[in-house]
């Protein structure tokens, strides 16, 4: 695989692509270990979850109180019937029990995309306490031993770079290996 020396000690693939890939596997591998990317996670659950909250508590709750219904601004009496009319024509005419069930109705679609919401969001908390702690190595530990240090300290990691101009998308694939950043030893190879 040929490659040439940058001035800041890492040899790349002399393509423009191949080094946006290392240059997203470099932060990729930075964020990891300063803890970015597990607050970055962290605070997506949190947001995640309070829309959730929202969802449910705003969408889901009918009035449930048993209080009576309100037609026109006066309270409703069994037996009572609320017209309800537009344009001057009557539109619609609703019974006491039909309007207290109006008053009482739900949303479950609010509630399930709420629940769902939830989990997906304590999902991501799990996974970011578990996958992306700044300890975790960054990729795939390699056996064999860097060709510019010589320590055997090479991870690798597929990574994608998509570009999209106008209607048409390019997505770029290689398989970055990375030396420490003190060695600065960078390359990439087709997957």
């Amino acid at each position: 695989m040929s490659g040439r020396r940058t001035g800041f000690g890492m040899t790349t693939q002399t393509t423009d692509k191949s080094r946006e890939l290392i240059r997203k596997a470099i932060k990729e591998r930075e964020s990891r270990r300063s803890g970015k990317s597990r607050i970055r996670a962290i605070l997506s659950a949190v947001i995640l979850a309070g829309l959730a909250l929202i969802a449910i508590l705003f969408f889901y709750p009918g009035d449930h109180s048993g209080s009576a219904p309100v037609c026109d601004g006066r309270t409703m009496s069994p037996g009572d019937i609320c017209d309800q009319y537009v344009n001057g024509s009557l539109a619609h005419s609703y019974t006491y029990q039909q309007m207290l069930q109006h008053q009482q109705a739900s949303h479950p679609v609010a509630l399930v995309l709420g629940i769902i919401a939830i989990a997906a969001a304590a999902i991501v908390v799990v996974l970011a306490f578990t996958r992306l702690g700044p300890r975790r190595p960054w990729g795939r530990e390699r056996t064999d031993s860097c060709p510019q240090c010589g320590h055997p300290a090479l991870s690798e990691k597929l990574m994608v770079h998509t570009e999209t101009r106008g209607r048409t998308r390019t997505t770029w694939r290689g398989i970055v290996t990375l030396c420490t950043p003190g060695c600065g030893f960078a390359t990439v190879r087709q997957p």
